[in-house]
C-alpha cells in the first residue's frame, strides 16, 4: 500500500483502491478536525490535514510520501522541511482533485 493511496482511502472514508470521484470530503474534515483538541486547519497545513485523519505526521513519515509523490533527496535537503510540507500540500491537495474529490477552491495554492 502506498503512503498516498492511504490518504486518499482515509481523507475520502473508502477501502483503498474504491473510486473516489465525486466524493465530498470537505464537511467530513471539518468535523474531524473538530474532534481534535487544537483544532487543525487542514485546509492550510499537510500536519493538520494528516492529524485530522488520524495518520502519522512526524517528518518521516511525510518525507516518504513527499517521495513518492515526486519530491527530491536533494530538494529536501536543500530547502528543508518547510519547503517540502509546502509543496507536499499542494501536491496532494492537485492529486486529490485529479483523482475526482471534490475540495473546495482555497485549499488551492
Amino acid at each position: 500500500m502506498s503512503a498516498f493511496s492511504k490518504l486518499v482511502s482515509v481523507v475520502c472514508d473508502r477501502p483503498e483502491g474504491e473510486t473516489v470521484e465525486g466524493v465530498d470530503v470537505a464537511d467530513r474534515l471539518d468535523a474531524l478536525a473538530r474532534e481534535q483538541p487544537d483544532a487543525p486547519e487542514w485546509r492550510k497545513s499537510i500536519v493538520d490535514l494528516l492529524k485530522t485523519v488520524g495518520l502519522d505526521t512526524s517528518f518521516g513519515a511525510r518525507k516518504k510520501l513527499a517521495l513518492e509523490l515526486g519530491y527530491t533527496e536533494d530538494l529536501i535537503v536543500t530547502k528543508g522541511s518547510s519547503e517540502m510540507n509546502l509543496w507536499l500540500r499542494g501536491e496532494v491537495m492537485k492529486r486529490l482533485a485529479d483523482a475526482g474529490v471534490k475540495l473546495p477552491l482555497e485549499v488551492f495554492p
